[in-house]
């Protein structure tokens, strides 16, 4: 029994064969989408930042108690970008804190979750 390989079937399985090698190493060895690895380093770079806001203050974001009280739209908005800050450390968030709660926008014990 002779067994004949006729070229066309032997040239096909080859041409296969090699594309299926040549997609499993592109798989294994194609970069990382830049939108990924960037996105980790975003990551990192927020959770820097959050960590950095609470023991340095930045430029720009007084802390000081005001000179003149907040109206009700100027203590939300305190509020607001002063959201990292801890409340019995930030004397702006802290006199915020305080008209809202003169005002009945917030409750008593509303400081616990600040």
């Amino acid at each position: 029994m002779e067994v004949t390989v006729d070229a066309f079937v032997l040239f096909g399985l080859l041409a296969l064969v090699s594309g299926l090698l040549v997609v499993i190493a592109a798989a294994v060895w194609w970069p990382v989408p830049s939108q990924q690895r960037l996105g980790m380093r975003d990551l990192h770079r927020r959770a820097e930042r959050a960590r950095l806001i609470g023991e340095v203050w930045p430029a720009g974001w007084p802390h000081e108690a005001p000179e003149l009280p907040f109206t009700v739209a100027e203590a939300g908005r305190v509020l607001q970008r002063h959201r990292q800050c801890h409340i019995d450390r930030c004397a702006r968030k802290s006199a915020a804190f305080r008209i809202l709660l003169a005002a009945g926008y917030l409750e008593a014990d509303a400081f616990r979750r600040l």
